[in-house]
């Protein structure tokens, strides 16, 4: 007879996850496994999120392995213990549901309300919303986790499960591919240096800096000057970017210099930045520079626009605000299709019309 891998496949709610895991029933770490932290605090919430609306994930790996002596079980995750790793995050406070929770087409008129209430809080912060569970409290407790046991004794051959299932890894990103070819380019030089910009210390920490997302995003901020205009960042454009501006000089020392005058003005706005991690999502960075970026070039000085750009924040982070009229079209404008010219162009205007100062106009 043929030898096989011997497997079972189950369910298993996230109520049942959790008493396990405190009982201390899994043990992550198992000599083939990555480290913990891997995933950044976005994609944790991110899975929340599809959590909560019930999206399926992939199949969770664990092997059993039976203390004899005791008859206790232990379960080796074999894989997927960054997203076992991000439910026990959620569940003991120390990352929160996405701020766009209801910013998504999924979400319906009837179920609004209840999903702008609890976009952005923490579990604990959404069970004290009310004296009863709300129904997404009951759906993350009982949201069925395909898991897969395996059952072979030998590690080695465990391991291997491991390694099949992530041989091939994560596919290069099309910036470490921009980075391949155009690493000896004064033009990537250039956006290394600014991303090292103390401005930037901590700001960029919710972007993947050993999958160059960091460098990707100062890219698209660069462009913006270099082509003196607001732009969609496809992969596609700032592939096109990157080939025009490689090797020129003259017109990346005139951006370098511009690139920190506008960090300047963009400090002289005095946003706190630590006290409220949401500016540091890079739709909201992306369209503070490109503000910071017209008040520069509108000769306009930070202080003029500092409360107004504060209060609007304010505002929009708020949970007693009703989007109307500058807020609402700013929050459309961040819904969806994020990183295209017209949604950022949207935003960037809504946030200068509610600061009192015209777009379009030269002064």
């Amino acid at each position: 007879m043929a030898k096989l891998f011997e497997r079972k496949s189950t369910s298993l709610t996230l109520s049942e996850f959790y008493d396990n895991y405190q009982l201390k029933k899994y043990r992550f770490d198992v000599s083939y496994q990555r480290k913990s932290g891997v995933w950044s605090e976005d994609k944790k919430s991110f899975l929340i999120d599809s959590i909560l609306k019930n999206y399926p994930m992939p199949a969770i790996f664990l092997r059993p392995c039976v203390n004899t002596d005791t008859g206790k079980t232990i379960y080796d995750v074999v894989d997927g213990k960054q997203r076992l790793e991000a439910i026990v995050d959620f569940i003991e406070n120390r990352i929160a549901l996405t701020t766009y929770f209801a910013e998504d087409d999924f979400i319906d008129d009837a179920n609004m309300k209840t999903a702008n209430e609890i976009a952005g809080l923490t579990f604990n912060e959404i069970k004290n919303l009310n004296s009863d569970f709300p129904d997404y409290i009951k759906q993350f407790w009982t949201y069925s986790l395909n898991v897969e046991y395996l059952y072979e004794q030998n590690e080695e051959l465990v391991a291997t499960v491991f390694d099949r299932l992530n041989r091939n890894g994560e596919p290069l990103t099309y910036q470490e591919l921009r980075n391949a070819k155009y690493n000896d380019s004064i033009l990537l030089k250039t956006i290394k240096a600014l991303v090292k910009d103390d401005f930037w210390n901590d700001k960029l920490a919710r972007l993947k800096s050993v999958r160059m997302e960091d460098v990707e995003f100062i890219s698209e901020l660069f462009f913006i000057i270099l082509e003196d205009k607001v732009l969609d960042s496809s992969q596609k454009v700032l592939d096109e970017l990157y080939n025009k501006y490689q090797d020129d000089e003259q017109n990346i020392k005139r951006g370098e210099e511009e690139f920190r005058n506008v960090i300047k003005v963009l400090s002289g706005l005095k946003l706190d930045f630590n006290s409220n991690k949401r500016l540091c999502w890079t739709t909201h960075l992306y369209t503070m520079f490109s503000f910071a970026w017209t008040l520069m070039k509108k000769n306009i000085k930070p202080e003029t626009a500092e409360r107004a750009v504060k209060k609007f924040y304010e505002e929009y982070f708020s949970k007693k605000t009703s989007y109307e009229g500058y807020l609402k079209d700013y929050k459309d404008a961040s819904s969806s299709r994020t990183r295209s010219e017209t949604q950022r162009k949207k935003r960037l205007s809504a946030l200068l019309l509610y600061c009192g100062i015209n777009m379009d106009s030269s002064k």
